[in-house]
């Protein structure tokens, strides 16, 4: 089993004591960016930003939610709210930053009861995690039994139209309208031995294509926007 190499780095840098944490692709190397995506402030955040989130309803399930950003913007708005975690390390930097509701676990394999939430986010394209259309769309059945009848959830990706091998870890797909990304972090400490997380791969799927995994779940896309060019979130309801 790889080691908790991202979570380490969030932990370590919420202690005052971050080291070296990389994103890795075969020899390519990239800045893990820790501060900058998943340490901001939603006090920084545009008003665009917060109004989307503003307009989940809660309880709210906030899915990898790394050190908590997100949900401490819930938490200050007094919105019930839950996030949680694969990553031991993230969550222990979530609770030293003071964030009161997370929790490690598994988002494919989430302990909740039917109906239990409002709304769900699932940030920073944690949905490619899924790998395979088929498992996209096992995910959103499994997050539409334990939401409500009327839940929406927040989601986003990359758009494969608009994206190519300048992505970090890109991979095409000769299907119109997917691609890949794929890679690994590794973590030195500033006092320790390096830490190698797992490989990661995401898949990455167009709006148009988010429609139809969302044919046959419960799901439909009611709302898509762009940003950065080649980033979208999309909403979608029951």
């Amino acid at each position: 089993m790889a080691a908790d190499a991202l979570g380490t780095a969030m932990r370590d840098f919420q202690r005052g004591e971050l080291g070296d944490c990389r994103y890795v692709d075969g020899e390519d190397r990239m800045d893990g960016h820790i501060a900058e995506n998943y340490f901001g402030s939603h006090e920084d955040w545009d008003d665009e930003q917060r109004a989307r989130l503003a307009g989940l309803d809660g309880p709210v399930l906030d899915l990898g939610c790394g050190a908590g950003q997100h949900v401490r913007f819930f938490e200050d708005r007094g919105t019930e709210v839950l996030g949680v975690d694969v990553s031991p390390g993230a969550v222990q930097a979530a609770r030293e930053r003071g964030v009161e509701n997370v929790a490690v676990a598994d988002m494919f394999d989430l302990p909740f009861e039917r109906d239990r939430f409002r709304s769900v986010l699932l940030n920073g394209t944690q949905v490619g995690l899924a790998h395979s259309v088929a498992g996209v769309r096992s995910l959103l059945s499994d997050l539409a039994h334990i939401t409500d009848d009327e839940a929406t959830a927040q989601v986003d990706n990359y758009d494969p139209n608009l994206v190519d091998d300048d992505l970090f870890g890109y991979r095409p797909d000769p299907r119109d309208g997917f691609a890949h990304r794929t890679f690994h972090f590794e973590y030195e400490p500033r006092d320790g031995d390096r830490i190698l997380g797992r490989a990661l791969h995401f898949l990455l799927f167009s709006p148009d294509r988010l429609r139809g995994i969302c044919v046959g779940t419960p799901w439909s896309v009611v709302e898509v926007e762009h940003h950065h060019e080649v980033y979208y979130n999309a909403r979608l309801a029951k």
